[in-house]
């Protein structure tokens, strides 16, 4: 039996931006056989994320409250621990601007989790998280 796969499909303001943020910054591969003027499918982290080019739906806002724990509005990715402190060593290299510095914290019941959140050139926030204890994830 084959696993599930998430699908997400967002707004952006300008297609071959926000590729470019998926492909080149964190990493991901476009599916060029998937492609048209105004959407493209990208792999993200093994799922399927779908941008589409549409500026009048795209977050007006990029910035984070001092008093939120996170965003609201966001997708993401749980990773595995090693590939999570990875990920932040290159994004730090790249000189990327976290919205939510990443973090470890001790949560009761559920132990270490990391996360830390960024926001695409759309403004949407994407929060990669880890937890140390895989077996809390669900």
């Amino acid at each position: 039996m084959q696993e599930n796969i998430f699908h997400v499909a967002l707004a952006v303001n300008d297609l071959k931006e926000a590729t470019d943020f998926y492909s080149n910054v964190l990493g991901c591969k476009e599916r060029m056989d998937a492609r048209g003027d105004t959407y493209t499918v990208i792999n993200f982290f093994g799922s399927q994320l779908v941008l589409i080019e549409d500026p009048n739906e795209t977050n007006k806002q990029d910035s984070v409250a001092q008093d939120v724990f996170e965003p609201v509005k966001h997708f993401g990715i749980i990773m595995e621990w090693n590939n999570w402190h990875n990920l932040v060593n290159i994004l730090e290299k790249k000189e990327v601007e976290f919205k939510i510095q990443p973090n470890v914290k001790d949560h009761e019941n559920v132990g270490k989790v990391a996360n830390m959140f960024l926001s695409d050139p759309s403004h949407n926030f994407i929060e990669f998280k880890s937890y140390k204890d895989r077996s809390k994830i669900l």
